[in-house]
């Protein structure tokens, strides 16, 4: 077992357990914006940089700004189709939606300029067509069988994506290092335990909060090459805050009437 599937086996379930817990005392909104934080895409890429080198790190980086743009299509698509599907038919449609994108581009050259405008311009759009709950919220009471399950299916997920993107070469198994494996979990448990209101609440906080996760891997992308890597994740680590800050505080993207 390599340290980076070890990394994800390890990170990937505590960080959905975290966000879980975060959510029951603070709302489906909060439990969105944390969970859009690169706390499993920072450590994941650090193994990359560990293994493969701060050059590889470097494209690796900018694949995953590009990559968050797939993911904010599925967190769309998840949300439009929550109200007349159950939630595993979510999922399919979505992560093929996903996939689809994920391989479209593979075709594309990426470096800074697309590693920054496509996430951008998705965001944007996105973000005007998600749908916007206009009513409460209901209180749930999980199980105690709930958090086990959510650590358990991501596990689940870790593997086999991890599988997919042995077999895709280095250029797509970048752009899949940030799959929606939390993304994925976090919506199906809410959806089923909430409904499809809540389930769209967190997304689109989570879709928004992807702003800071896209602005640490393009700051990597932009100083692996150039810096030590420990100087590296420190700066891309406090620019992701401050755009996380930055969004919060001023309350970019916020929903201002139901679509």
């Amino acid at each position: 077992m390599t340290l980076l599937l070890l990394a994800k086996l390890i990170v990937a379930p505590a960080f959905v357990v975290a966000v879980t817990l975060f959510g029951r005392r603070l709302g489906p909104a909060a439990a969105g914006m944390l969970a859009a934080f690169p706390v499993v895409g920072g450590p994941i890429l650090g193994l990359i940089v560990a293994e493969q080198g701060a050059t590889f790190g470097a494209t690796a980086a900018l694949a995953g700004a590009v990559g968050a743009g797939t993911t904010m299509a599925f967190t769309l698509v998840y949300a439009r189709l929550a109200p007349r599907l159950d939630p595993f038919a979510c999922l399919a449609v979505s992560y093929t939606f996903f996939g689809v994108a994920t391989w479209a581009l593979g075709f594309v050259a990426i470096g800074v300029a697309v590693a920054v405008i496509v996430p951008i311009t998705t965001w944007a759009v996105v973000l005007r067509v998600f749908p916007v709950p206009d009513g409460p919220l209901p209180l749930v009471t999980p199980s105690r069988w709930d958090l086990p399950a959510r650590a358990f299916t991501t596990m689940a997920l870790v593997l086999a994506i991890t599988g997919v993107a042995r077999a895709l070469g280095p250029k797509l198994a970048g752009l899949i290092t940030p799959a929606p494996i939390a993304t994925a979990v976090l919506a199906v448990f809410t959806h089923r335990q909430a409904g499809p209101d809540a389930v769209a609440v967190l997304l689109r906080s989570l879709t928004r909060g992807l702003a800071s996760f896209t602005s640490f891997f393009v700051a990597n992308g932009l100083l692996l090459t150039h810096v030590d890597p420990v100087l590296s994740f420190t700066a891309s680590l406090g620019v992701a805050i401050v755009v996380q800050a930055i969004v919060l505080k001023f309350g970019i993207a916020l929903p201002h009437r139901r679509v």
